[in-house]
């Protein structure tokens, strides 16, 4: 079935930040003692990363941070750190211009073990994030590039989805990390970028505190 397909990034997108860098500060509040530890395995497994080129090791120090946290503990983060102080203003009426049976599409890097609080603030009919297991170790690859690309396409194949390839729209800050997965869609847009790529539209977005 053909259908509308917009497909979001989510730091610096959607929200002004890396959210990573916003829960490491929320959660070395709430537990001091964790400073420490994570710069220890953050620096481990970034001498890991130079001598294998796996990014894995570092996405396992940064999302190491969630361990002592509770499932509250993450919902309170994006619900009330995230949102709304941190969120681009304009991504309200943006989501008004959908029509029900358009498909909406969360695709990042961060992990959904808090991505999918956004569906009590913005109405995404999928959230693809990188996934963790209960150990919060990662399950398949860090969700970024051309992995956003396959689990896409995955989903749509599942989902028996086809993308309207000249209606279909891709917002994100980056064009080197989400020029795959704009390349699904015509209608590309970069959010807050000094930088001008042919077949992308350049747009500005603000926060309240802007």
């Amino acid at each position: 079935m053909k259908k509308k397909v917009i497909l979001y990034d989510f730091d610096k997108t959607i929200i002004d930040s890396e959210s990573i860098f916003l829960l490491w500060k929320f959660a070395i509040k709430k537990h001091p003692y964790l400073f420490i530890t994570l710069i220890i395995n953050l620096c481990r497994e970034y001498i890991y990363y130079l001598l294998t080129g796996n990014f894995c090791h570092v996405k396992k120090a940064m999302v190491s941070v969630m361990k002592p946290l509770t499932e509250k503990d993450l919902e309170n983060f994006f619900l009330k750190i995230l949102y709304p102080s941190h969120f681009f203003e304009e991504i309200f009426p943006e989501f008004e211009k959908y029509s029900d049976g358009d498909i909406k599409i969360l695709c990042s890097a961060s992990c959904e073990n808090y991505l999918k609080y956004i569906n009590k603030i913005l109405p995404f009919d999928y959230i693809l994030g990188t996934r963790l297991d209960k150990n919060y170790e990662l399950v398949g690859k860090n969700n970024s590039g051309k992995e956003k690309v396959k689990r896409i396409k995955e989903l749509l194949e599942r989902e028996n989805i086809e993308i309207d390839y000249e209606n279909s729209m891709a917002y994100t800050d980056s064009y080197k990390n989400d020029k795959y997965m704009a390349s699904l869609v015509k209608n590309r847009f970069l959010i807050n970028s000094e930088k001008h790529f042919e077949d992308f539209a350049n747009l500005s977005w603000h926060t309240k505190a802007d």
